[in-house]
């Protein structure tokens, strides 16, 4: 977890909190998402943002909802808008299928808005939008393909600059273990090679009665 969104959006002083009996808006947002009322969640963390209009993680989770409802020009703003706030959030590991309570939702969702790119594909704006659900699905090539789309739409497109850079740096990380796993020990290798050139007991014997 990087340290600017852990300091400034995960950690608190205070009582942790129950979101299913708790009536503040962020706890009824991620009670409905968590339910299935999508709608719900939608217009509880625009209560929510309002209150905390600088808390980069709101948009991200908004962001989710409105790819819940297929409002997918909504979900892109949130996201930028969040990417804005939080620049280390292509940091975090974690999966979007997991803020889902019914895993079958999530296909749903995820199937749908790949629709959406095959039916309308100059809407770059979705395939950001699916391209940020590859990446942290960790699908790193399917998330290059959309950013680079998104690119070729808008060429100045930062966060789109910024998503793609962290693919490349992650796979670029990825080829490196790889080469690691290949060759595990290879610090061993020039001390073995110096113990093969040694000479056996056998061949030192012989050198000394020869001379």
């Amino acid at each position: 977890m990087p340290t600017q969104v852990y300091d400034e959006y995960i950690y608190e002083e205070r009582e942790p909190e129950d979101i299913y009996t708790d009536s503040d808006p962020v706890s009824r947002a991620y009670a409905a998402f968590a339910h299935g009322r999508f709608y719900e969640s939608v217009i509880a963390f625009n209560d929510a943002i309002e209150t905390e209009p600088e808390n980069g993680i709101l948009y991200f989770a908004r962001a989710q909802a409105h790819v819940a409802i297929r409002d997918y020009r909504s979900a892109y703003d949130d996201m930028i808008r969040g990417m804005d706030l939080v620049p280390e959030w292509s940091d975090v590991d974690f999966s979007k299928a997991e803020l889902y309570s019914n895993p079958q939702w999530f296909e749903e969702h995820f199937q749908a808005l790949s629709q959406w790119v095959a039916d309308y594909p100059r809407d770059y704006k979705a395939h950001f939008v699916l391209g940020y659900i590859h990446y942290f699905e960790k699908d790193y090539a399917s998330a290059k393909s959309e950013f680079g789309y998104t690119l070729a739409w808008n060429e100045e497109h930062e966060q789109a600059k910024r998503m793609l850079d962290s693919v490349l740096g992650l796979e670029a990380e990825m080829e490196v273990e790889a080469l690691v796993i290949e060759e595990p020990d290879t610090e061993a290798a020039p001390e073995a090679r110096k113990q093969g050139a040694k000479k056996s007991p056998l061949l030192e014997e012989e050198a000394t009665s020869l001379n």
